[in-house]
């Protein structure tokens, strides 16, 4: 199964008249409305019938119990959280979260790939499907809303020096003219 979009390319008529104006690039089956998306979230499939029903089959298919290496990524997830929290106000530390973040989810696909071909080494099952959507989950959702929890970190910390910047040249300026104000009398 290929998940490669295929866009049809469909000539728009111009509102000049005459000429066509440039192809509009859409996939096929894309909802065209919000209603039809909200449809796609919580319409039926071929194993359940909405999106709750997929999150609670999604938790069921795993075995929590015996996978250790699960626990062990939460705890890994878990760690990475509560560094970022504690050291929210060290841009450097958080910094160094976010690369490391970057490189663990930049190495997501190839994980998987290695998940797939050893799984039997670790695991009781095998989660790791072709288009990596265990991984996905347990893996790249997390880190992907810690690296947003870091931006929102890093931009606050860049306001506030922004803040302290100004106010130190406020000071600056208001005791340069106070001086010259004396320097006149």
């Amino acid at each position: 199964v290929s998940t490669r979009l295929n866009f049809v390319e469909e000539p728009v008529p111009s509102e000049a008249g005459g000429a066509m104006a440039p192809p509009n690039l859409v996939p096929p089956n894309m909802p065209a409305s919000m209603e039809e998306l909200m449809a796609v979230f919580n319409g039926q499939n071929a194993y359940t019938t909405g999106f709750w029903e997929d999150v609670q089959a999604f938790s069921a298919a795993i075995d929590w119990k015996n996978e250790r290496w699960l626990w062990a990524l939460g705890a890994y997830e878990a760690l990475i959280w509560l560094i970022v929290i504690k050291n929210r106000r060290r841009w450097e530390r958080v910094s160094f979260v976010f690369f490391l973040n970057c490189f663990v989810l930049y190495f997501a696909e190839r994980l998987n790939s290695l998940g797939a071909q050893h799984w039997k080494a670790f695991s009781t099952q095998d989660y790791f499907d072709p288009q990596g959507a265990f991984v996905g989950v347990v893996l790249g959702i997390p880190l992907l809303f810690c690296q947003l929890l870091i931006v929102f970190f890093l931009l606050r910390e860049a306001a506030v020096m922004v803040v302290k910047v100004k106010r130190l040249e406020l000071r600056t300026n208001f005791a340069k003219n106070k001086k010259e104000e004396k320097k006149e009398k």
